[in-house]
């Protein structure tokens, strides 16, 4: 394996970032190529081993596999130059966009297009819900934790973080005494 410079780790996770569209699971493909099979930085073994690893850390897993990948490649700079150039692309189109769109957001036209899209994401967190609804809320017990966490949410200033975590707790404790009932 030859020692890559940390421009070139930079340059091909640029590249590989530029081509991540459908998020972290299109960058194995991507990896495969440019850094196994064309530059031997790293075996497929390791490269399976590196997604798994990221699966199970926090964060997004192209960012984490980059990392993974680059620290293999150079150590810490290696690291550092793959998460850089992994998350470089995103950052440069969203500020182009930002840009774009603060020149544009007054006419009427381009409102009214925002105006659509949070309608349809409306919709699409109605779906959403009807969708989880039916899976999740489908006994007396779902339906009263149900009800308790949405008067919770809505007449108190309490965090959906704390309410989320409680529900859990409480969901535990159901299932262990339903299935000492039941045994």
């Amino acid at each position: 394996m030859k020692k890559a410079s940390l421009f070139e780790i930079f340059k091909i996770f640029f590249l590989i970032g530029l081509q991540l569209l459908g998020g972290g699971y299109v960058i194995v493909p991507l990896l495969k190529k440019y850094i196994v099979e064309e530059r031997n930085w790293l075996t497929e073994e390791e490269l399976v081993d590196f997604y798994a690893m990221s699966q199970c850390i926090p964060g997004i897993i192209a960012g984490n596999i980059a990392t993974c990948a680059g620290y293999k490649t150079r150590k810490f700079w290696g690291a550092l130059m793959a998460i850089a150039g992994i998350v470089a692309p995103s950052f440069i189109i969203i500020i182009a966009l930002a840009n774009i769109l603060s020149g544009i957001i007054e006419y009427k036209v381009v409102q009214d297009a925002f105006w659509g899209i949070r309608v349809s994401v409306v919709i699409l967190i109605l779906l959403t819900i009807k969708d989880l609804w039916a899976k999740s809320v489908n006994s007396k017990f779902t339906y009263t934790l149900f009800s308790i966490i949405l008067i919770c949410l809505l007449m108190l200033p309490i965090s959906p973080t704390i309410v989320i975590i409680l529900s859990a707790f409480i969901a535990l404790i159901y299932g262990k005494i339903r299935d000492k009932q039941n045994a």
